[in-house]
This record gives C-alpha cells, sequence and structure tokens, in this order.
C-alpha cells in the first residue's frame, strides 16, 4: 500500500496523531478521478500505467460497471454533503477513457452531478488521446459541458517517438485529425488544453511551437515520470548538469518573451505565483494540499495514480466505493503525506531557498527504496535551475512595474470620480472567448456575477454620497443604513449578497446615480439583510407608495411614511408605522396579513436544480414589460409546472443552457404576453431575472431560456468590456425586430439569436415529424440571420477593438454552423421567413443598413 506499513519507509511509520496536534486537519478531495476504462487503444512507451513498476491493470475488469459508476456517485455525494463542497472537478481517465463508450460516460456524468446536489457544481472533464474523438462524441460532451484536455507531445516527429499504436505505427494524424475536429466550432469551448510530456531529443522551443499551432488555451508540461532508484531518461542522480531545467527555462523564454500572451503554461504560472507570495493550485509545485482521489476500473480507491511509477501497490489503499467512503482515504498517512505542506519536505528541501517554491517537486518524483517519499526530487537539479531562472526573470518585471508605477504617480493624481465607472472592471480572456463562441459555462456566468456584485456594490457607495446633496435626514438615514448593512456583511456576507443580487435592486441604483432618484429604499436594503440575518438593532425604513419592498423577501402592503423593522432572534420580525404593525410568519416567503411573500419555484432533473423566486410583488418589476397581478396558487402551481418541463428538456439536452441558466438567475417575474403570444425579456440593470408570460408548451419556454440567458450575459459582459461605441445615430436592419436597432441593439440580438440557434440546432435531433421539421426551420432561419448580422457588425466601424474580436467569434461559430446540413424544406421555409420580414420592413422603413 501507498508508503509501506513496515516503518521503513515513509510515511509508512507517520503519526496522524502528532500531525491532528499540530494543527493539521484533512483537506477534502476535491478532484475525483475516474478510471471508466483500464485499457488503451495505444502503447506509449513511458506510460506509467502499463511500463512502469506497478502491472495491476492487467487484474482490473476493461470496463467500469454501472453498479460501480453508481456507488462512486454515491460516496462522491456523501462526501460533498459531508463537507459542504460548493464544486467539485469529475476527471474521466484511462486507459484511454472514449473506450467505454458514450452510454457509460453520459450515465456517469448525470449520475456524479445527480449525486452531488443542486449546491454543488460538477465540472466534468475527460483526459484523451484523442484517437477516438469524433463527432458524435464532441456533440455528447457539447450536450453534457464535459471539457476535453488532449496528449499531444510536439510535432509529428516528437510525438510519434514514444506515442505508438502497438504494432509501431505513430498516432500524430489521428490525434491532430481529432484535435483539429475539437478545435473548430462549435466545440472549441470544450477544449481545456494540452498535455505533453518532455523529451530531451525534442528541441524545446519547436516543440512548444508545434503545440501552439493547435492554439490551446493551456498546456501542461510533464516531466516523465521516474525515481531515485528509476531515473527518467536523460537524468543521471549523480550527474551535475540540468538538462530538464534547460529544456523548460529556454521553453519559459520563449513563452514570456511573445509580444502577446499565446497561451497559459501551468508550470511557469505557478511558479510565477508562488515567486509572488501567491499559493500554488497544484501538486506539480509548491506546498498546497492535494486534493485528488483515483476510483479504478473495479471500485478500488486509490491515491494518485502517478504513484503506480514508484513500486507495485504504492497507490493501493485497501478501500473500495462499495464499502468505504472517500473520509477514510483521508484519514490514511499517504493521503496526509500529500496535504501537510513543509512537514512532508526532506532536510534538504526545507533549507533550500527555492524549497517553498519547487516544494519538493512531483510526490512521486521522490521515492527511493528504503526512504520512500522523504527526498529531494529526481529532478531536483532541473527544478532549482527553472525555478531560479523564473524567479529572476519576476524580480526583474516587479522592479521594472514598480519604477514605472512610481514615475506615473508622481506625474499626475487621477481626479476623483464624480460618479461610479463600474466599466473599469476586468474580465479573464478565456472567458471573454467563451462567451464571445455563444457559451461560457457557469465559470463565466460566476465571473459576469463578480462583476455585477461589483458594480453594484459601486453603486450603493454611490447612493450614500448622493445621499449628501438631499436633505440632512436623508442622508443620516444613507448613512446608517450603509454602515448597517457593512457590519451584517461582516458576519452574515451570504445573507447581504442575497439582498444585494436581488434584481431589482440594480434597477433603483441605476436611477440614483443616473436621473437622481430617492436614495431612501437603502434603508429597505439593510432591513432586508436585518431580517435574514436576524440582527437584534431596529432599524429605520422609509416605505413607498406602494408599500415597503424588502429585497429578496416580500412587501409590506400595509405600511405608511417612515417606520422600524425588528427582526431580533427568538422574536417575531415586525414591521411598524404609521399604518400599524404588520408581523412576518416564520418563513417570510409565505403569505400573512399585510405582507405578501416573494414564492419559490423550482425544478430539478438529474441533478441539476433550478431555484427561482416568484417576484410578482416587487414595484419595480415593471421594468422588464407589463407585470401580471399577483398570482393566485393556482396560477403559480402552474408555472411550476412549466418549469419542470422546460427544465427537464434543458437538462436532457441543453445542459450548458441548463447550467448558465441556473447561475444566472435567481428570480422570475410573470409578464402580460403581447397579441403574438409569449413574451420574454431580461434587463439591463436588474441581471439576475427573467420576465415572461406563461409559455404555449415546454420548448418555447426552454427557448426562452437560451434566449434571455444570452441578453443577460451580454449585458453583464458590456459593463467590464464595452463593445460599441457610443450611438452615432444610425440604425440597421434587425431580421427579428420591426423597428430599426441602433448597433448596440443590434449586437444584443445577435448574441441573444445566436443562442437561440444552438437551441434548435441541438434540439432538431431529438424531434420528429412536424415538431422536427420546426426545430431545422428555426435552426437555418435565426443562424443565417444572425450570420448576416454579425458581418454588417464587422464592417460597420461601430465595434471597440474588444467588439470586433467578440463579433469575429461569434462569426467562427455561426460559419461552422451553416456548413451544417439543413433539409431543404426547412431551407424553404426559413429563407422565405426571412424574405417575407425583410420585405415588409423595407416598406416600412425604406433600405437602410
Amino acid at each position: 500500500m501507498a508508503g509501506r506499513t513496515d516503518g521503513r519507509e515513509w510515511p509508512g511509520a507517520m503519526d496522524l496523531a502528532a500531525a491532528r496536534a499540530a494543527g493539521w486537519r484533512p483537506t477534502p478531495f476535491r478532484q475525483f478521478i475516474l478510471k471508466i476504462h483500464s485499457r488503451c487503444n495505444l502503447a506509449c512507451d513511458y506510460c506509467y500505467v502499463y511500463e512502469m513498476a506497478d502491472q495491476g491493470w492487467r487484474d482490473q475488469p476493461r470496463r467500469m460497471s454501472e453498479a460501480v459508476v453508481d456507488a462512486t456517485a454515491r460516496r462522491i455525494g456523501e462526501h460533498v454533503r459531508a463537507h459542504r463542497l460548493g464544486g467539485i472537478e469529475l476527471i474521466l481517465h484511462g486507459g484511454e477513457p472514449l473506450l467505454a463508450g458514450p452510454e457509460l460516460i453520459r450515465r456517469t456524468v448525470l449520475a456524479v452531478r445527480e449525486a452531488a446536489g443542486t449546491r454543488t457544481r460538477v465540472r466534468a472533464g475527460v483526459q484523451t488521446n484523442a484517437v477516438l474523438l469524433d463527432e458524435p462524441f464532441l456533440r455528447l460532451f457539447d450536450e453534457l459541458d464535459v471539457r476535453v484536455s488532449v496528449s499531444l507531445d510536439g510535432d509529428e516527429r516528437g510525438h510519434d517517438r514514444h506515442r505508438l499504436h502497438a504494432n509501431g505505427r505513430g498516432s500524430y494524424a489521428e490525434t491532430a485529425a481529432g484535435l483539429r475536429r475539437l478545435t473548430a466550432e462549435p466545440y472549441r469551448r470544450l477544449f481545456t488544453g494540452l498535455l505533453a510530456t518532455v523529451d530531451l531529443a525534442n528541441p524545446p522551443v519547436e516543440t512548444y511551437e508545434a503545440l501552439l499551432e493547435f492554439r490551446p488555451p493551456a498546456i501542461d508540461l510533464l516531466l516523465p515520470h521516474g525515481n531515485w532508484d528509476a531515473p527518467p531518461p536523460g537524468r543521471d542522480p549523480s550527474a551535475a548538469d540540468e538538462p530538464y531545467g534547460d529544456w523548460l527555462a529556454a521553453v519559459f523564454d520563449r513563452w514570456a518573451g511573445a509580444p502577446e500572451r499565446e497561451t497559459s503554461v501551468r508550470l511557469f504560472r505557478e511558479i510565477i505565483a508562488l515567486s509572488l507570495g501567491r499559493p500554488s493550485a497544484s501538486e506539480m509545485v509548491g506546498l498546497s494540499p492535494a486534493a485528488m482521489v483515483v476510483v479504478e476500473t473495479d471500485g478500488t480507491i486509490e491515491q494518485v495514480d502517478t504513484l503506480k511509477s514508484a513500486y507495485e501497490g504504492a497507490a493501493a489503499t485497501g478501500l473500495h466505493v462499495g464499502r468505504d467512503g472517500f473520509d477514510a482515504a483521508l484519514a490514511l498517512p499517504a493521503t496526509a503525506a500529500r496535504q501537510i505542506g513543509a512537514d512532508a519536505l526532506s532536510d534538504t528541501c526545507r533549507a533550500c531557498p527555492v524549497g517553498h517554491i519547487c516544494g519538493g517537486g512531483l510526490y512521486v518524483h521522490r521515492y527511493s527504496a528504503g526512504s520512500g517519499f522523504r527526498n529531494p526530487s529526481v529532478y531536483c537539479r532541473d527544478l532549482y535551475r527553472l525555478v531560479s531562472h523564473i524567479r529572476d526573470a519576476v524580480a526583474r518585471d516587479v522592479a521594472r512595474a514598480k519604477s514605472t508605477t512610481s514615475a506615473g504617480t508622481r506625474a499626475a493624481r487621477p481626479a476623483r470620480a464624480s460618479r461610479p465607472e463600474p466599466k473599469r472592471l476586468s474580465i479573464p480572456e478565456k472567458v471573454f472567448l467563451g462567451l464571445a463562441q455563444g457559451g461560457g459555462g457557469a465559470y463565466a456566468v460566476d465571473e459576469l456575477w463578480r462583476v455585477q456584485r461589483s458594480k453594484r456594490a459601486l453603486l450603493l457607495r454611490w447612493v450614500r454620497e448622493a445621499a449628501r446633496s438631499r436633505d440632512p435626514a436623508r442622508e443620516a438615514r444613507a448613512r446608517q443604513a450603509y454602515a448597517q448593512l457593512a457590519e451584517i456583511q461582516g458576519r452574515a456576507p451570504d445573507e447581504v449578497r442575497a439582498v444585494l443580487d436581488h434584481p431589482t435592486v440594480g434597477v433603483w441604483a441605476h436611477a440614483v446615480a443616473d436621473a437622481g432618484a430617492d436614495t431612501d429604499p437603502i434603508t429597505a436594503l439593510a432591513a432586508a439583510a436585518a431580517v435574514r440575518a436576524r440582527d437584534p438593532r431596529p432599524v429605520e425604513v422609509v416605505g413607498g407608495p406602494d408599500g415597503l419592498f424588502l429585497p429578496s423577501l416580500g412587501l409590506v402592503g400595509r405600511f405608511a411614511g417612515t417606520g422600524v423593522v425588528r427582526a431580533a432572534p427568538g422574536a417575531p420580525v415586525t414591521v411598524t408605522s404609521e399604518a400599524g404593525t404588520v408581523t412576518l410568519p416564520d418563513d417570510p416567503h409565505r403569505d400573512a396579513p399585510g405582507w405578501r411573500g416573494l414564492r419559490s419555484v423550482e425544478a430539478e432533473y438529474h441533478g441539476m436544480a433550478l431555484h427561482l423566486l416568484l417576484d410578482d410583488a416587487d414595484p419595480l418589476r415593471t421594468v422588464g414589460g407589463d407585470p401580471t397581478p399577483r398570482l393566485t396558487p393556482a396560477d403559480a402551481d402552474r408555472w411550476r409546472a412549466a418549469l419542470r418541463g422546460a427544465w427537464r428538456l434543458l437538462v436532457r439536452r441543453h445542459w450548458t443552457v441548463a447550467e448558465e441558466a441556473a447561475r444566472a438567475l435567481i428570480a422570475l417575474t410573470p409578464i402580460v404576453p403581447s397579441a403574438r403570444g409569449m413574451s420574454s425579456a431580461t434587463a439591463h440593470e436588474a441581471f439576475g431575472v427573467l420576465f415572461a408570460s406563461l409559455p404555449d408548451d415546454e420548448r418555447d419556454l426552454a427557448a426562452t431560456f437560451a434566449h434571455e440567458v444570452q441578453h443577460a450575459k451580454l449585458g453583464a459582459l458590456n459593463d467590464a468590456v464595452p463593445l460599441t461605441r457610443p450611438d452615432d445615430g444610425v440604425l440597421y436592419y434587425a431580421p427579428w425586430r420591426d423597428d430599426p436597432r441602433p448597433a448596440a441593439g443590434l449586437l444584443t440580438g445577435a448574441y441573444a439569436h445566436l443562442g437561440v440557434a444552438g437551441f434548435w440546432r441541438r434540439q432538431r435531433h431529438h424531434e420528429h415529424g412536424p415538431a422536427a421539421l420546426r426545430a431545422h426551420t428555426e435552426f437555418a432561419r435565426w443562424r443565417d440571420a444572425s450570420a448576416l448580422v454579425a458581418r454588417v457588425l464587422a464592417r460597420s466601424g461601430r465595434l471597440t477593438p474588444e467588439g470586433e474580436r467578440f463579433v469575429a467569434e461569434m462569426d467562427r461559430t455561426l460559419r461552422a454552423w451553416r456548413r451544417e446540413p439543413v433539409p431543404s424544406a426547412a431551407l424553404d421555409l426559413a429563407r422565405t421567413a426571412a424574405t417575407t420580414h425583410r420585405d415588409r420592413w423595407q416598406s416600412r422603413h425604406g433600405r437602410q443598413v
């Protein structure tokens, strides 16, 4: 077992009780590596699974059974709930995982997501050699939002030096073909990067540049596995040379010296972060605790499987998902050894000036028979060479930056802004590109929420400052409410976040900043936070003509003038005003005399859940259309039924849309349908709410989610990255509107209909008869309409440089979709509808742009 238990080899004799007494606590597993197939279709001569010390693969079943999948999913769910994990990573591994087939992959991903529950995000990925990566697999990964990393060792000569078929034939051509399919639209968003094993026989810069040909978002440069007893190729432990350090330093200089960032190299990025005093995010370097665990094909629980390169049984734990939970693996010395940081290092490493950066190197590379894993890495000299090289480069860059900043500060000091500037926020490049390609997923939406929360915090400070120009009483109330919000946030941040996230808080704050609206509603924010956190201090509040609305909770309809909200623990929440006292129910989302609670509507399918507040009480909800009156219980139940049907469809066929909707939306506001039928909307200032009328069927509501989430994403992105220049008065034809649109509105519509086209593109493969004809027609019409508008925008001159990049990525996705076949009958219907719309539009507005 990992860390031989006879006491001779560390960590076999490690004293866990002493480690706990010294303050160590296990770090829960957050990365679960499932060996869904134990065999491979290649015979790479450096593979640690098949070619090194542990030959346990021979005793494994070829394919993980459904029973093992289900047991593993249950154990993951237990671990997630026991440790309250908000997110985990599921890695499908092998062997070659694609040999397991699409149905087992689908079952595995859905089973783990369902077991993890609705409050935990499961990021699924597959690590493959790409030989089998064809269109059906890519469609499956697109549907399930499974990210793909590919093993590639450089150009054809370098790759085929080791990555061979069993008959000696090279695999580069097949891997490159799979990569070309993956990196083409619409699948490029799934591509997470390349894994390349370093070979000293391959020239470093040429190898790196060969990898760049596939435009990877990230590259992992992996050192060949070896240890002190079985050194890696070209690494003589007794020699003073640094061949791998020299190789990697050459690549670093090429990577760091590029005029613009071409990709992220994880090893370099980690060393830079550690050099700046930040923690590491991987086990390659640094001292951060390792949080990954492996489940073998037969259900045995193992340590990280690279330990198989050390000795027979090095990764074994003696545990099995059928009888043991993952917490049992946390209690092993071998797990603790990879989580206790500097205490796991040898004396040599602890005395080394770069030991805190190198972290002793990868754990498996430290092994030596007799002493175990408490040694320097077999790559010690190489790591010292690379870390010193990068650390010196970072020091030079920091010195230059400080010099430039100091000079700039002496030259000029910026004037104090007279109003908030939310567009100074930033978005990671990979999020920008994912959004531009039409998707982005939950991670992108989380980043957009980060932007929105920063913007709302900025606007809230503006409200406090704006109150200075009002009468002294308003200024005092605003300052007191702001201070109470800040104090509650210090001890109950989630409760304050729930209040500030409520969509119409953004509407009101924008109105204060843009139109001088009343600042007194900030008192309702403080009161809502106090109610949620059960703060004992009374809050002075000011209502409006419709009563007092407490964001995220409900409306006090019986309210007049000023009042006081009391929410002390153990007592009923009361709201007292000139109109009397209203007592809130224990569950404020229920109704009570004088109180209209915001009810919830929820849907869940295969572990993915949608939780929305049914906002039919907020006086500011008119921003998204003509709101319905308060829904009857029967009407609310009809909405719940409609959501359940649409959600089931989204989770089954449109996973990314479902994931984005679940992350982006927190409220649903029912509105009155238009004369043409179902209506829907979002509002830029009210990020987080969907305005919609009751749909005719589940497809219409599901397509509405695809449409409106795109609107919400683009509006939020514009707060950080302006995509269009100021309006110059020129109006354009929009194939989905009866009125001319400015460039900004045209881009918004094009992006929304990119989402609509993507929805019908997937849905058409699951329909039959007239429904299939409709789906093909919708796909063709909105695909072509969005492509037309993207071309107009590209040559309009109204896009910022970022907008030009954004539209170019949109166009790349649409060009790929336009190459997909559509039945002639559907094409005819789509083209007839498009022509009819344009003719009618031109008869009203003339031949505008």
